[in-house]
Order: structure tokens, then C-alpha cells, then sequence
């Protein structure tokens, strides 16, 4: 933001990459449930 004159000029910040952003957050403390996995059965079309 800027003043020219007697105009008050707003831009917008550049971008921010997703790594930029995600460096930003605080880490999880918590303990998340073990996820079983699964089984699975192929499908025939």
C-alpha cells in the first residue's frame, strides 16, 4: 500500500509457494490410531 499523491494505492503481495506456507504451521503433538489395512478384491469389468 501505497500514496500517490493525493490516491492511497493497494496492491496485492506476490504468491506465497504451498511450502512457504506449510513451513508456517506448528506440528501436530498428537498420536493419530494405527489404520489397519485392508484387503482387497480386484474388480472385473
Amino acid at each position: 500500500m501505497r500514496k500517490e499523491g493525493e490516491h492511497l494505492v493497494i496492491e496485492p503481495t506476490p504468491p506465497k509457494s504451498l511450502l512457504a506456507v506449510l513451513a508456517t504451521l506448528k506440528s501436530l503433538d498428537e498420536k493419530f490410531p494405527e489404520i489397519e489395512e485392508l484387503k482387497t478384491t480386484p474388480v472385473s469389468l
